[in-house]
Formats: structure tokens, sequence, C-alpha cells
């Protein structure tokens, strides 16, 4: 059974990596097919630097941050509105830059317009639109900045002449001889100066240059490359999904190697009393058993002796019917109740509901052995688990135990409800751990439960260990 169990374990861990490796190059194939479907078409543009923008010539070293702020802009939803005037296009300037990218290669005054769109010519016509906006929008910043600057220094020259008109009109109503004429002349040189001073400024503004640059590479398709090949995305998605595969595969073998309970010392470092290591088929006369049998015995005689054998996490025991023989043949009489028999299960539901009386179903079915057989053989085991948790199980159980030397149960696992019930309700329960399963961790939350319910662990049989079976001595 546990080769067949390897078998099928085995033949499920293919399986969920073909089937991981197939989702791996569909989803290749996939992201081909639309990587195919994506037109992409960039322009260059070199951008001279210019009065009233990002870029401009009094910029101190600070190039490349102006750069990436025109990069910015040009992405703007003013340049964006403007493409779509010139393009003749309906749409929203959001909707049309989520399309849009651009990028600064290094140490250049170039920005690379890159548009995707749904064919490769409105892709081309895109991308040189911005190219072609934004430079006449840089020119026009441009113009908006010197217009501002020379309106203002036109205004100063008008009001300077003003003021030197009145001041010559002023001087000529006075004589020669006047004291305030020194004055005045004083006054209107400074305003001629002045008047000087203003011109220049103005004409180094009108001489301003206007040129925002240049388009270096109209709009061109670029090609889609390998990753709109099927075939190379599908190699590359169902290898990268085998190569996740494997390393998921390897980080949680390392966990569960290094939490497993393989051996004794695995056991009593949670505490625990090592009984031994078998391998089924198990029988009455193993090393294992003897000492299983005797580590029961030794539990104190305070009252009834109930001894539950069940496994930790999952399956049914399989030391039971091994620990039935080991008692019986020391001529210990034994009550075996193997909760795996709905028969068993029919028969204590009717002591715990007081149908039956302990003699109406304790069948001896051996030497020194008895088992239960249920008075009404029709009968289901519905609510089986809420029964196995009341106190007069536990009454039910000791009325047996009265009738023989102990009553052994084979019980489902102790992390189930009846495993818990049972726990709390025998003297002493063997422990059977599956050295495949069973982690450090479990033994140490079943310490921890055993502590909280009152229960007694007698100790841990390891199952499922390679070779023949082996006692252990502590």
């Amino acid at each position: 059974m546990t080769g067949m169990t390897r078998t099928i374990s085995a033949r499920a861990r293919l399986a969920l990596g073909a089937l991981v490796v197939a989702l791996g190059a569909l989803a290749g194939t996939a992201w081909a097919s639309y990587a195919g479907r994506e037109h992409v078409a960039t322009a260059t543009i070199l951008l001279h630097p210019l009065e009233g923008n990002a870029y401009s010539p009094g910029g101190r070293g600070d190039d490349l941050v102006n750069l990436e702020t025109e990069a910015q802009v040009l992405r703007s939803d003013a340049v964006a509105r403007a493409v779509l005037r010139r393009l003749g296009s309906s749409g929203t300037p959001a909707r049309l830059l989520a399309s849009v990218s651009v990028v600064v290669p290094p140490n250049t005054q170039l920005l690379e317009i890159s548009v995707r769109a749904g064919d490769d010519a409105t892709a081309a016509e895109r991308a040189s639109a911005f190219g072609d906006v934004y430079l006449a929008f840089r020119k026009s910043r441009t113009e908006s900045s010197i217009f501002g600057r020379t309106s203002r220094l036109e205004e100063l020259v008008g009001v300077r002449e003003g003021e030197r008109k009145a001041a010559l009109g002023r001087l000529e109503r006075l004589s020669s001889t006047a004291p305030e004429r020194r004055l005045l002349e004083q006054q209107v040189q400074e305003i001629v100066v002045q008047i000087g001073s203003l011109r220049a400024q103005l004409a180094t503004a009108q001489a301003i240059g206007l040129d925002p640059g240049q388009v270096v590479t109209p709009g061109h398709v670029v090609a889609a490359g390998p990753t709109s090949d099927p075939r190379t995305m599908a190699l590359v998605g169902g290898g990268a999904a085998l190569l996740a595969g494997l390393a998921v595969a390897v980080v949680r073998s390392g966990r569960r190697t290094v939490t497993l309970v393989g051996d004794a010392a695995a056991v009593a470092e949670c505490g625990l009393l090592p009984l031994g290591a078998v391998a089924p088929p198990v029988g009455a006369d193993d090393a294992v058993i003897a000492r299983a049998r005797s580590v029961v015995l030794a539990v104190g005689p305070d009252r009834p002796l109930v001894v539950t054998v069940a496994p930790v996490t999952a399956g049914v025991p399989t030391t039971f019917d091994a620990l039935v023989g080991a008692f019986a043949n020391a001529r210990y009489e034994v009550v075996a109740i193997d909760l795996a028999r709905l028969p068993d299960r029919v028969a204590l539901a009717e002591l715990v509901l007081q149908r039956a009386s302990v003699s109406d179903v304790l069948v001896q079915v051996g030497e020194f052995r008895s088992h239960l057989r249920p008075l009404d053989d029709l009968s289901d085991d519905a609510g089986f688990a809420d029964l196995v948790a009341s106190a007069q199980m536990r009454h039910c159980l000791e009325d047996l135990a009265k009738r023989a030397d102990l009553v052994l149960v084979g019980a489902p696992p102790l992390r189930s409800p009846v495993g818990r019930a049972l726990l709390a309700a025998s003297r002493a329960v063997v422990v059977e751990a599956q050295t495949s399963v069973v982690t450090r961790p479990d033994l140490t939350e079943l310490v921890e439960e055993a502590a909280r319910l009152d229960g007694t662990i007698a100790g841990v049989v390891l199952v499922g260990v390679p070779g023949a079976s082996s006692e252990v001595t502590v």
C-alpha cells in the first residue's frame, strides 16, 4: 500500500509539473500573440536650449534633470490635445498618453518618443505628430516669454521718453542763469542713460533665437522582436514555469526535511518516549510491540485501563491488531474496539445511549479476546463524534474495562474530534507517527493538547521507516 501511495504521489507530481509547464507555455504564447498585435513606432527629436523652457541657455549643470522635465512636459495634456487637433482624431488626452512613452538617452539632448497603436501607420503618424507638436509647443512658450519681456521693456522706454521730454520742456523755459537748471540737466542725463539701458535690453530680448530643435528621426515602426514569436515565447514561458516549480519544490522539500519526524531522537526532542520503528506488516511478536505493551502495563492502576492506539494526523492505526495479539498472547483479557469498523461504533453508541448493556454487546471471539457486536445490525453511527465527547462515553469504556484487564481502542487520527475525545477519555495513548507525514510541530502540538486534556501519552511508534522493525533503548 505504501509503495502504491508513493507511486501515485510521484505520478501526481509529474502530472502537476507537466501542467505547470503547459500553463507557462500557454502564457508565453498568449504574450507573443498580444505583442504581435501591438504596433510600436518611435520618433527622435533634438532639443536646443530655449528661453521659457526647462532646458534653457541659463542651465547650470542640471541639463539632465531639465531634459527629464521636458520629457514629462511632452506627455502633458496640453501637448496631447494639440496632437489630437493636428491629427483630427477623437478621444481623450489621457487615453492617447497611455500609449506614449518618452526616454532621454544618456548624455544626449535627444528625446525618443514611442507610441503604441493598432496598426503601423497610425503608430508612426502619432509618433511624428508628437515630435512636431512638441517642438512647436516649445517655440510658442519662448515666443510668449519674449513677448512678455519686450512688451514690458517697450513700456518702460515709453515712460522714460515721456519723462525726458517733460524735463527738456522745463529746461527750455528756464534762463541760462537759473539755479535749478544744473539739477534738471543732470536728471535729463540720467533718464537718457536709463533709456539707453532699456533699449539695449530690448534689443537683446528681440535677438533671442527661436529654434526649438528639430526632428532627427520621423516616426518609424519598430520591429516586434523575439517576444512576438509564439514558439520562442512558449519555450521561454514553459522554461520559466519549470524553473519556478523546481524552486518551489526544492524549498518545500528542504522545509519538510528539516521538520519531519524521522527518528527516535526527533521524538525525544518533543518530550515524548520513542518506542521504536516499524514497517507494515507488523506482527504481535515484534520487539517494538512488546515494548509498547510493557510501557502500557506500567501505567498506574488508578482507574480501569483504557488504552487508545491512534495516528497523529491521518490514516488508521497500523499496530492495533498486533497490540491486541501481544496482550492476548501474554494472557491479558482484552476488549478490542476498532473504530474503523461500523459494528463497533454502533455498539458503543448503543451503550452511551443506554439502549444496551455491556453484557448485550460484549462478545468473546477467542481466548483472552472480546469485541463488540451491536444489538441492532441495521443501525448507523450518526452523531458518533458527539457521543464520544460525552461524559457517558468514558463511563462506558471504564465499564468495559472492568470486564477485562484492559480495553484497547483503535481510533482515528488524534487531530480529529473523535481522536481528541479519546485522548481525554483514555488512561494511556500509544501514538503512531508516520515518518513521511508527521512533523515536529505536530508532535509538539499533540503534547500541548494532551496536557490541556489531562491525557497521558505512553509513547510514540514510528511507522513507515524502511527496513526491519527496530526497538529503541532509552
